[in-house]
């Protein structure tokens, strides 16, 4: 990373690594990704209304924990 600082600037590199940090990831790729990121000056992306896909939405299958623990155990067998 300090060399990624040396090329591209270490006031850019801190600005990414911070973020990168509050958000749990260290990898220089990430970095990387969030220094060029912020140095393209992209439009913001428009918010879609996806109403139309709560059709393929589907209730979660309640399970007690003691049919749980039977079918684990079945699978165990």
């Amino acid at each position: 990373m300090l060399q990624l600082g040396k090329a591209k600037g270490y006031a850019k590199l801190q600005a990414a690594v911070e973020p990168a940090l509050a958000l749990g990831c260290g990898d220089e790729a990430a970095v990387r990704y969030l220094m060029q990121s912020k140095s393209e000056n992209r439009p913001p992306q428009e918010t879609l209304e996806v109403g139309w896909l709560d059709r393929y939405e589907r209730s979660l299958l309640v399970v007690n924990e003691n049919e749980y623990d039977q079918l684990l155990a079945a699978g165990v067998q």
